[in-house]
This record gives structure tokens, sequence and C-alpha cells, in this order.
């Protein structure tokens, strides 16, 4: 499967950084807004690469937003 050459949130094509655990492409602007947590506009985005995955949505943080960077708990076969 060959991998996207755009960031999955905003669709920009520049700086891109690869996340492992969602397996999907974000630009650096997005990755530097999301430092607190991802916006709710990626929530579905996101949701979409963790289903894809069979992956469970992970708690929301203090800012009540789904964390930037997400685990899976420790006995979750990947």
């Amino acid at each position: 499967m060959a991998e996207e050459a755009a960031c999955a949130l905003c669709g920009a094509a520049q700086d891109l950084h690869r996340l492992p655990i969602y397996r999907i492409n974000v630009c650096l602007s997005c990755w530097v807004e999301a430092e607190r947590g991802w916006p709710q506009s990626a929530e579905p985005a996101l949701y979409q690469a963790l289903g894809a995955q069979g992956l469970l949505i992970p708690d929301r943080n203090e800012a009540n937003l789904l964390p930037r960077d997400y685990s899976p708990p420790a006995d979750f076969a990947l």
C-alpha cells in the first residue's frame, strides 16, 4: 500500500510527520498546532485511522482533547 503524500488533516503536501500509531501523515503545521492535543476538527480523521487498525480511542487529556501522542495499552496486540 502506498503512503499518503499529503497531510491527513489539512491536505498539505510538505513537511510531513509520520504518526506511527495512527499510521497517517500530518504536516508540521498540524503537528505543532496539536501540541496540547488534537483539535476537534482532526477527530474524524483520527477516529478513522484508529478504527482501521482496531485500536481504542484514547482518553482525552486535561484540555479535553485527544492526545497528540498515543500508545495503546501494553496488553493490546498490534
